[in-house]
């Protein structure tokens, strides 16, 4: 017993720390889930645990609102104040899962991957479970990309996502320089293998290596990933029942970041223009002048442009983010293959110049 207090007072220790040495490095980022998210997928809820998460969160200013959660339920048909906060479940549960699962994806990684960073590396990896490790890893990371390190496979999933390779999953490019149809065409993977992953065309142990997406080759080809480990690893009470479910989050996520001017670039939407797909319709958004990186962005100014303020700012105008989620609900209810949805993407994501560069947009972190 005595031994089990020591740990978590040295977690506690930890992630205090954490919280001193961190402020204002991140997305918007909203990772604390429900009750009943932590139920399905197994995470403990102890008064102990609670608090090293408390702590954690405090050192990233990005774990203030829940922006996308507000989003999300929204485009299920919540309207109000109560779509705000991470009690309000309009939408299902495991889709909220996964709008969560961008931010925070489960992942394992080695020892020498840890950097010396105090991590559980035997347990799955995840700001819930191990939220002074997430903190660590994640400042390492911040600190190597602002060095000009680029992350790639063989680096762990929280360093690739927000920093490297995997910055589509917020609508971003990988580097600055990248020409805007490059990141486009990885977008444009990712919402394949997430739209037939919501309409069940994979199993839980289907490989990622063997789906034909140059995206997803590219990002998950070297390893033995099954779909059950990217987004349901170490889950245990249930999650894995609803992974069509979490796909649909994670890509709702995606379609959200789009719309954050410190993600992507937009023209304001003339409301003329239309994007269909079987008799459904929606005003096209602004056509994509820039896509931005994260890596040499002021992340303080980055979070203001992904809070609710900015969200309220553009709620309701032609285009705007909750009526074309609300579209997609619709068209996957519909049971849409792929190749018609298709379309309908390259239409939200109509790119002004296919050749513009990648940059930190106005957000360009001051030297």
């Amino acid at each position: 017993m005595a031994k089990h207090g020591v740990n978590i007072k040295r977690s506690l220790v930890a992630a205090l720390a954490v919280a001193v040495i961190g402020p204002a490095l991140a997305h918007k980022l909203a990772t604390q889930s429900t009750a009943e998210e932590r139920r399905l997928a197994g995470i403990t809820s102890g008064t102990m645990a609670s608090v090293e998460r408390m702590l954690a969160r405090l050192s990233v200013s990005a774990f203030t609102e829940p922006v996308h959660e507000e989003i999300t339920n929204r485009i299920y048909g919540c309207n109000g104040d109560i779509c705000s906060g991470s009690a309000a479940t309009a939408a299902p549960v495991p889709v909220l899962a996964g709008i969560r699962w961008n931010d925070d994806p489960p992942f394992r990684m080695s020892l020498q991957q840890a950097r010396g960073i105090s991590c559980k590396t035997r347990e799955t990896i995840r700001f819930e479970t191990q939220p002074s490790c997430w903190v660590g890893l994640f400042l390492d990371a911040n600190k190597g990309a602002a060095a000009g390190k680029v992350y790639g496979p063989g680096d762990a999933m929280l360093y690739r996502s927000h920093f490297g390779d995997l910055q589509y999953l917020h609508a971003m490019a990988s580097r600055n320089g990248e020409p805007a149809a490059q990141t486009k065409a990885r977008l444009m993977g990712w919402f394949e293998f997430t739209w037939r992953a919501a309409r069940g065309e994979y199993d839980l142990e289907k490989r990622l290596k063997e789906i034909q997406i140059p995206t997803i080759q590219e990002g998950y080809g070297r390893g033995e990933w099954r779909l059950l480990d990217l987004y349901t690893q170490g889950a245990s009470g249930g999650l894995r029942r609803y992974v069509d479910d979490v796909a649909f989050g994670s890509l709702l996520h995606t379609l959200q970041d789009s719309y954050a001017e410190g993600h992507v670039d937009r023209e304001d939407s003339g409301g003329i223009r239309q994007c269909s797909v079987r008799g459904l319709s929606v005003a096209a958004p602004g056509n994509i002048l820039e896509f931005h990186a994260y890596n040499q962005q002021d992340h303080g100014k980055h979070a203001d442009a992904d809070s609710r303020a900015a969200f309220m700012r553009g709620y309701q105008e032609a285009g705007d983010v909750v009526e074309v989620g609300r579209l997609l609900v619709k068209a996957r209810d519909q049971k849409v293959p792929w190749e018609e949805m298709a379309p309908f993407f390259d239409c939200v994501f109509a790119l002004q110049r296919p050749d513009a560069p990648a940059g930190p947009g106005d957000f360009v972190a001051e030297s």
